[in-house]
């Protein structure tokens, strides 16, 4: 039986704990709440300990390292609770984003440890938090270096047709077709196309060997999803064998490398559309609606909507975002041309993803108006009323009733005209 902490002994351990530059903290996972936080969080993310225990994770964490926390470890609680006092489900050892009071993020490293408190029955959890960043420098420098060095032995290669060996889509459903196929490919497992999936999504062709584990096998032993990774490498090279497509993927101090053959994406051109700068749209000039166009023709659904991959969720909600935004932009300059069905075709498309979004509907609203149609302004403003009744139980906003009320004034001024001519 352990030995008790003397009341000396307590003191000296809190100044220890207390002197430390990691951050410790207990969570209460049966109560979601924070029990203890080190006052070093302020050395950490410049916030106090007061400010800290107020916060819930996703105040804390950022969208992506909250889906990346939740993906990994609800399974490991579920099996916790279960009995199952394994390493891997008791120790937990992974990196993630926070957010600082300044607004900036930092790169942590969180040591989680599970265990069960007698007094009260509750799940904890016992973690350590340090600071990474230094680390996370390095790495980029690595990366640099790699990039650098396939960059030089890509230039002595020969020279490929200009022709795309593959065509990728990644919006609806993850599709991949050869140059000279109308069918997609046909994977050996449904875990080899996720894993294609996952390193094509990738910014650059160097992806971390941890951070592939983690988003694809994040329920398994090390050992074992190292094996299932291993597999799935295998299967990968094959499939794409079999389309007469080389793809080397090699592990070089922690990171997988493939090299960059010439391959076409939908999701390469929504992120080049993402990142061009775009005038305020009452300043769009043709190359920007042209490519706005484009870009709303290639965002077939949401991104990877039909695989239901857990680490996608994240970036899904980006891309929606992102696509909404400029979509929406695009609309506003078509009403501004007075082009009205461009406008509605815009419009039609942002609804059909977000149809309680009502500055969709109002912006379409004062179109059927300022095109005159005012059966389908009638039709569609009903159509929203009772949408947002079943849905949200409240009517729609002040200025979209304001511009009904107006369309009825209208309608009874010209009505009593017509009957006194």
């Amino acid at each position: 039986m352990g030995k008790l902490l003397t009341h000396d002994m307590a003191i000296d351990f809190n100044v220890l704990v207390d002197a430390l530059s990691e951050c410790v903290w207990v969570y209460d996972l049966t109560e979601s709440k924070f029990l203890y936080i080190s006052p070093s969080v302020y050395q950490l993310r410049g916030i106090t300990v007061v400010e800290a225990m107020k916060e819930s994770l996703e105040d804390s964490l950022t969208i992506e390292s909250l889906q990346k926390l939740k993906n990994g470890f609800l399974r490991r609680f579920r099996r916790f609770i279960e009995g199952d006092r394994s390493n891997d489900i008791v120790y937990n050892l992974s990196d993630y984003q926070q957010y600082c009071k300044d607004g900036s993020i930092k790169n942590i490293e969180i040591s989680i440890r599970l265990e069960i408190d007698e007094n009260t029955n509750h799940i904890l959890g016992i973690g350590v938090s340090r600071d990474i960043n230094q680390r996370k420098l390095h790495e980029k420098k690595l990366i640099d270096t790699i990039r650098n060095q396939h960059k030089v032995i890509n230039e002595l290669k020969p020279s490929k047709t200009n022709k795309p060996e593959l065509y990728i889509y990644f919006f609806g459903k993850f599709r991949v077709f050869a140059n000279n196929s109308n069918k997609p490919i046909r994977w050996r497992t449904s875990k080899t196309e996720e894993l294609f999936a996952f390193l094509l999504q990738k910014e650059c062709p160097y992806v971390s060997k941890d951070e592939i584990l983690e988003a694809l096998w994040p329920e398994l032993e090390l050992e074992k999803a190292i094996k299932y990774l291993h597999t799935s490498i295998y299967n990968l090279k094959k499939d794409l064998k079999s389309v007469n497509v080389s793809f080397q993927l090699e592990l070089v101090n922690g990171f997988y490398c493939y090299d960059e053959y010439r391959f076409y994406s939908d999701l390469s051109e929504l992120k080049s559309l993402i990142k061009t700068f775009v005038s305020p749209y009452d300043c769009y000039d043709k190359e920007t609606v042209q490519k706005t166009e484009q870009g709303i023709l290639l965002y077939e659904n949401d991104f990877l909507a039909e695989n239901d991959y857990p680490w996608a969720v994240s970036q899904s909600a980006f891309y929606r975002h992102q696509f909404e935004k400029k979509a929406f932009d695009l609309a506003r300059h078509h009403f501004l041309k007075h082009d009205y069905l461009s406008t509605k075709r815009v419009l039609t498309k942002l609804i059909s993803l977000d149809n309680l979004n009502e500055k969709y509907h109002e912006l379409l609203l004062n179109v059927f108006l300022f095109d005159d149609d005012y059966i389908s302004f009638s039709q569609h403003y009903e159509n929203l009323t009772n949408l947002l009744l079943s849905e949200l139980g409240q009517l729609p906003n002040p200025s979209i009733q304001t511009l009904y009320q107006q369309y009825r004034d209208y309608n009874e001024v010209s009505t009593i005209k017509n009957a006194h001519f």
